[in-house]
């Protein structure tokens, strides 16, 4: 594995050939698309790959935009459940044992070591009968929302073919919504679950912090790296969480809050299809809701402060290789963490007391109701947009000042699929107090029902 060290921020400037404008978003080492490195991967050693007497294959994907690895089954399961049948795609972040961890990067993987056990979460939907059908594409570390992986293609948004998947969990959540799997497992450090599953009309979750296991995962922010995951219709999202959440007595909720200072960040798309929803939660059975404001000026401050808290954290983990495989990386991951190489010590100090504040807000906002809001800003930008432009970056900004909420406090979410007029996918979340995960659950179980998803 790369080394974690840190590393001295100048050299990794001036290795990266990136000025103080380039990191701000202009790229000064490649038109878009093009890539300066492209490391060969070597292959694995003789053996490592499967047993076959476990019944297990594996192939090389035709679609390499989606998958790094595919099987029939790559991993067969190790016991029988709730999952039995059900195919799961790896978000390539999660170590598997017999294989390398690739991170959306050929750099990384060309020295990864064979791993030699499973992730924790991996190996709960293995024992419950779940089977691994491969693993899939990210961005490079994980350090991206826009699914653009310019090594070795996007991968697609087959509810909206001409836009963008969303990041990190971009390669598992298009298998699932493809059909190619029924569970993408991910990673939701600052909505890489959230945005992918908004963007292409799915289902997902992601849990109060440490509720599940980040064990055998690749970090990125460790503050708020979350393992979560994607699915197409509810009741496998709910198998999937009554396996890997811990067990809690559930207690229904009796309201639910709607702020319109907080859905006014979205966009008139999204904010009518969120309009909807709430018009049919209204007269639904779900927990009454309440319609309420709250102070959002200080929703942008809240946003840098989990940008600089991500940023920093992600530079002392992956500083000194980043400085050597910086124009291996793709543009958006390549300018994240070019911005991340200039968070100083007191930076990170000052945000981290910005963020307990935060949260302290928002634990007291919620109490113990559900907080429903857009789970984006915006439907999926085109697949034309740049990730390293301006234009892409305010679309980002936005939709973190809205997944920043959850993110901050660390509170269990749920995604729900709507649609814009247009019949573009976008995502309604519901938020739950820290804790009450099945009882989020619970509640979004009765959503559809109600006539409110797509």
């Amino acid at each position: 594995m790369p080394p974690s060290r840190s590393f001295d921020r100048r050299a990794f400037l001036r290795v990266a050939g990136i000025s103080g404008a380039a990191a701000l978003g202009v790229t000064v080492l490649g038109a878009c698309g093009e890539r300066l490195h492209d490391p060969e991967v070597p292959p694995l050693p003789d053996g490592s790959l499967f047993d076959p007497n476990a019944g297990t294959s594996e192939f090389v994907p035709t679609d390499k935009a989606t998958w790094r690895l595919q099987g029939a089954p790559l991993v067969a399961p190790t016991g029988d459940g709730a999952l039995a049948g059900l195919r799961v795609a790896v978000t390539d972040l999660y170590a598997v044992a017999g294989r390398q961890i690739g991170a959306g990067s050929g750099r990384w993987l060309a020295g990864a070591p064979v791993e030699t056990t499973t992730a924790i979460a991996v190996a709960r939907l293995l024992e419950h009968g779940a089977e691994v059908v491969g693993i899939a594409q990210t961005d490079d570390l994980g350090y991206g929302h826009s699914g653009v992986n310019q090594q070795f293609g996007t991968p697609p948004n087959p509810r909206a073919e001409d836009r963008l998947p969303g990041g990190a969990t971009s390669g598992a959540a298009s298998a699932v919504a493809q059909g190619e799997a029924d569970i993408g497992l991910g990673i939701d450090t600052t909505g890489s679950v959230r945005i992918p599953a908004s963007y292409q009309g799915l289902y997902g979750f992601s849990p109060s912090r440490s509720a599940v296991s980040s064990e055998g995962l690749v970090p990125l922010c460790p503050t708020f790296d979350t393992p979560a995951w994607v699915c197409s219709d509810i009741d496998t999202l709910a198998a999937v969480s009554g396996v890997l959440l811990p067990l809690t007595a559930e207690r229904p909720f009796a309201t639910a809050l709607s702020s319109d200072g907080i859905n006014a960040v979205a966009d008139a798309g999204v904010l009518a299809a969120v309009r909807r929803a709430l018009t049919a939660w209204e007269k639904s059975s779900l927990p009454r809701l309440v319609r309420t404001d709250t102070d959002i000026g200080r929703l942008p401050d809240w946003y840098d402060a989990v940008s600089d808290v991500q940023g920093y954290e992600a530079w002392r983990l992956h500083g000194e290789w980043i400085g050597q495989a910086i124009t291996s990386l793709s543009d958006e991951p390549r300018r994240n963490f070019a911005a991340a190489g200039r968070i100083w010590d007191s930076t990170y100090a000052r945000q981290m007391r910005v963020l307990a504040e935060a949260s302290d807000t928002i634990t007291r906002f919620i109490g113990n109701s559900l907080l429903v809001l857009p789970a984006t800003s915006s439907a999926a930008p085109p697949r034309q947009n740049d990730p390293s432009g301006e234009r892409f970056r305010n679309i980002m900004r936005t939709t973190g000042m809205l997944t920043s909420l959850a993110t901050i406090s660390g509170l269990p979410s749920a995604t729900v699929p709507l649609r814009t007029d247009d019949g573009i996918p976008v995502g309604l979340c519901v938020v739950g107090p820290f804790g009450r995960d099945r009882d989020v659950l619970a509640a979004v179980t009765s959503v559809g029902d109600a006539g409110l998803t797509d």
